[in-house]
This record gives C-alpha cells, sequence and structure tokens, in this order.
C-alpha cells in the first residue's frame, strides 16, 4: 500500500502551499509516497523514494523529473547555457502561459499568471524560477562604482573552466595577485563573475573605476558595505511567492513535524530536536531552540555522534526529541561553532534506533566531501523538520577571512572559511528555514553531504565546507 513520507501530513504538504514551488502536484505517485514492502505496522515512513528525479544532477545540464521541454538549453562543450531559439521560446509561452521569461547566466524566471502543475526545476535542463506577473527577478550584482575593465588583469595566467568554482589554492592565487590593490574581506564566486567584498571601516577610500573589472579573466564586480554581499542577494518579489503564509488562511505558525520517530519506528536525519531550557542563572534559562536533526559519524578511534545545529544548542545540554518533555535522546558532547555543529552523544536507546540510510524523502548521506568536490551546477537535497522536501542548487562558492582583534596578525589566505551558496527551490520563509538549519545538505544520487543547512534568507542559503571534520577523521556510519 502506498504510505506517507512522513507521520506529520501537515509538513509534508508545506510544499504544495504555493504554486510556483509545487513539484508535487500532478507529479508521478513517487515523488510524495513510496510502497511499503516491509509490511510493518506502523510502516517505516521515512524511506527515499525511487525511481530519481534527475537526470545527471551533478554540474550544469541537469534535467528534473517534470521538465518535459523536448530540448536542451545546455552546451556541455562551451560550458555555458544558450538561449532558446523562437521555436523553443513558442514552446515556453505556451506551456507556461508566460507573461514574461529572463535568462541570467545560470537560470531563467518565468512570470505566469497561471504556474504549471507540476512546477519543473528545469526547462531545458535550466534551472528556472516561477513568480507572478511583475516580480522581475534581479541578478546578484553589487553596486559599488570600482571595477574598470580597462585596468590590467592582476593575474592574467590564472583560470579554471567556464560556470565552475575555482579550488582553494586558486583563489589563495586571486588573493595574493588582487590583495595589493584592495583590503579584502571576502571573495563570491559566482558561475559567471567574481564579487570581491571590500574590507567596511577601515579607513581606506576607493575612486569609482580606480580597481580591475577583469580578474583572473572574469568579470569582476565589488562590494562595499557594513554587511556581506551574500545577505544582499535574496530576491525579495519572489520571497513573496514562495512564502507558504502567503497562501493559508491561517493567522497561526506554521506546522512542524512533532512526530516521536523514536517511539514510532526509528531516529533519522530530518527528525525534531529542541535544546530544552538552559540551565537557572544562565542567559538560555528561558529560550529554547528547535532545529533538525543532522547525521550520525564516525571518526578513526571509533567515536560515534549525531550532528545538530551548534547555533541551536548553546548551553550544551540535553537534545529532546521531538521537543521539550518527550524523549532525552541524546547530550552535546563536543562543537564546532565555526561550522556552526554540535556533536550529540546518543542515548544507547537512541542510537540502537538511529538510522543514516532513511531520509524521508531526500536522498540518504553516504558520505562526507571537501568543498572541492561539489561542482557548481549541482543539486542537492534536504528534509527539514519544518519544510518537508526542498532542492538546492550550488551556484557559489565564498571564501572570507575570520574576525582578528585589532593587532593581531591576519589569516593566512589558505586559512580562510569556505563556504557554499546554494540556491532554495521550495516554498520558504524566514521560520521554515531557522527550522531547517542542522539538515544535511546531501547531493543527489551520490549521497555525498558537502555541509549542513545554515544561514539562509529565504532564497539563498550559506553552508561551510566539512574539511576540517574530514581531516579530523570523521566520515558517515
Amino acid at each position: 500500500m502506498e504510505t506517507p513520507v512522513r507521520l506529520s501530513p501537515q509538513v509534508q504538504r508545506i510544499q504544495q502551499s504555493s504554486p510556483y514551488t509545487d513539484i508535487f502536484t500532478g507529479a508521478p505517485a513517487f515523488v510524495l509516497s513510496r510502497q511499503d514492502t516491509q509490511g510493518q505496522n506502523p510502516p517505516q515512513t521515512h524511506a527515499h523514494p525511487q525511481p530519481s528525479r534527475w537526470e545527471n544532477p551533478t554540474g550544469w545540464g541537469a534535467r528534473h523529473v517534470n521538465d518535459t521541454a523536448p530540448f536542451t538549453l545546455w552546451d556541455p562543450e562551451k560550458r555555458q547555457f544558450r538561449s532558446p531559439d523562437k521555436t523553443e521560446l513558442g514552446w515556453i509561452w505556451k506551456k507556461f502561459g508566460a507573461a514574461h521569461l529572463g535568462l541570467c547566466g545560470w537560470y531563467m524566471w518565468i512570470e505566469t499568471e497561471t504556474p504549471p502543475r507540476p512546477i519543473p526545476l528545469t526547462v531545458g535542463c535550466m534551472p528556472v524560477t516561477f513568480s507572478g506577473p511583475g516580480s522581475y527577478a534581479t541578478d546578484s550584482i553589487p553596486e559599488a562604482p570600482y571595477p574598470n575593465p580597462r585596468i590590467a588583469d592582476p593575474c592574467p595566467t590564472l583560470t579554471w573552466p567556464k560556470m565552475a568554482f575555482p579550488t582553494k589554492q586558486q583563489n589563495v592565487a586571486l588573493l595574493t595577485a588582487l590583495s595589493p590593490l584592495a583590503h579584502i574581506q571576502a571573495v563570491l564566486y559566482l558561475p559567471t563573475w567574481t564579487v570581491v567584498e571590500l574590507s567596511y571601516g577601515d579607513g581606506r577610500i576607493y575612486e569609482p573605476g580606480s580597481l580591475p573589472g577583469i580578474v583572473a579573466g572574469r568579470t569582476t564586480l565589488y562590494h562595499h558595505g557594513p554587511e556581506p554581499f551574500h545577505a544582499r542577494m535574496k530576491q525579495q518579489t519572489r520571497a513573496r511567492y514562495v512564502d507558504p503564509l502567503q497562501y493559508t488562511a491561517s493567522s497561526g505558525p506554521l506546522p512542524q513535524d512533532y512526530s516521536n520517530y523514536l517511539r514510532r519506528s526509528y531516529l533519522s536525519p530530518g527528525c525534531r530536536v529542541e535544546s530544552g531550557l538552559g540551565p537557572t542563572g544562565s542567559r538560555y534559562e528561558s529560550s529554547s531552540a528547535a532545529t533538525t536533526l543532522g547525521i550520525k559519524i564516525r571518526n578513526g578511534r571509533g567515536d560515534e555522534f549525531v550532528t545538530v545545529a551548534h547555533h541551536g544548542f548553546l548551553h550544551l545540554g540535553d537534545v529532546h526529541h521531538p521537543k521539550t518533555g518527550e524523549d532525552i535522546i541524546g547530550t552535546i558532547s563536543d562543537t564546532r561553532p565555526e561550522l556552526d555543529v554540535a556533536f550529540v552523544k546518543l542515548t544507547p536507546a537512541a542510537s540502537a534506533n538511529f538510522r543514516n540510510d532513511c531520509y524521508f524523502q531526500a536522498e540518504p548521506a553516504q558520505r562526507l566531501v571537501s568543498g572541492d568536490v561539489i561542482e557548481a551546477g549541482t543539486w542537492s537535497e534536504v528534509e527539514g523538520m519544518s519544510s518537508g522536501f526542498i532542492s538546492l542548487l550550488a551556484i557559489g562558492r565564498r571564501f572570507d577571512a575570520p574576525e582578528r582583534p585589532p593587532g593581531h596578525p591576519t589569516i593566512p589566505f589558505f586559512k580562510w572559511r569556505v563556504s557554499k551558496v546554494n540556491a532554495i527551490f521550495g516554498a520558504m520563509n524566514p521560520t521554515i528555514s531557522e527550522g531547517i538549519c542542522g539538515a544535511p545538505i546531501v547531493q543527489c544520487q551520490t549521497g555525498e553531504v558537502g555541509g549542513f543547512f545554515h544561514l539562509s534568507d529565504g532564497t539563498n542559503c550559506l553552508s561551510a565546507d566539512l574539511d576540517d571534520l574530514i581531516a579530523e577523521g570523521w566520515q558517515v556510519v
């Protein structure tokens, strides 16, 4: 018989709330349910459905299961997307009732009053977003007037493939060449251009057109402001179309998955966990945070822990599932604040009933991988206790200098923090995104984990690379 993927159907239905993000309604049955082949009662509810939702999801040119376009816009030889021809444009206008269509270097946006059911995440293998008429998408372009294409490229021999991310070594080479010209706080590599974030408040003044507009052969733009550039990438208009609260008559909070999977079946990534109140007299004594359970990992010594979002368990106490007052499943034993990861030592009962091989609708985790492994244009999946299933697309790699007290030596470029920027495809708002924190970001089909869901503005999320954990010997159990 067919069984729902989550015990909480309200959470599972969140992703069907917005007609501009609903990939489920009208899709093949496997997208929303799976066959109960185990014949158990209650059914084992959170196994990944088959067949796959993607063709070739690693790197650019993937095709989503709902993409029925009789053409492809990805040119693998030139490593770029092309514009649709007249016939293909006619197909798009007719298929989607498009009022407006726009193209960026790596995605398409379609404005329509009649979004299709189900929504495809690609059209002709090009990533696509849908919104209502008049909601024009904005590119991720900073406004500082500093770039000048006539200034010589400071590193003309440094290159990497088009629409790809640089390696750590290539980033070090770029920073080394550019740093004599500017005080750099961070660099964000997007598919077709680079954004250099200049240090703000250091007293340095840059004249318009005073910095190179081509660096390492790529268009280079500059951001100079009090907040990181990724915080300005949110598409405000589209955010309204993907917010479930815009499509519900209820004034109450959105649902979360309060199901007790430890008692009903087994724990897995994607379950709800809560910190409980902090110790009396502490700054956390009156606050509790709820996030999403991560994956079980093991080091070379055989130590096993389950990951959670560090910022949700700052008082380092017990971990409750699904909420305070029900089951204590473990205790915070160690932390990696720079990765927003905390390690949970599970109780014997919880450890014996934890499975990594099930992640609700999302791809189960198989292994941790370094940041260099995740290619630009790769699709991944996340299951949050507040969101259900969402898809992510790797669109950026960010290197930033860790903060240092005044007078302390600067951090060498090769020790800068590294994060991925992922575009979010799904129903989302700030409350939902906070609840997803801690969920593993798992690459489609390969099961590779390149990070955990962290900072999000509702349309993009930032996740730290896991190279340090891998260097310590941690891997998925």
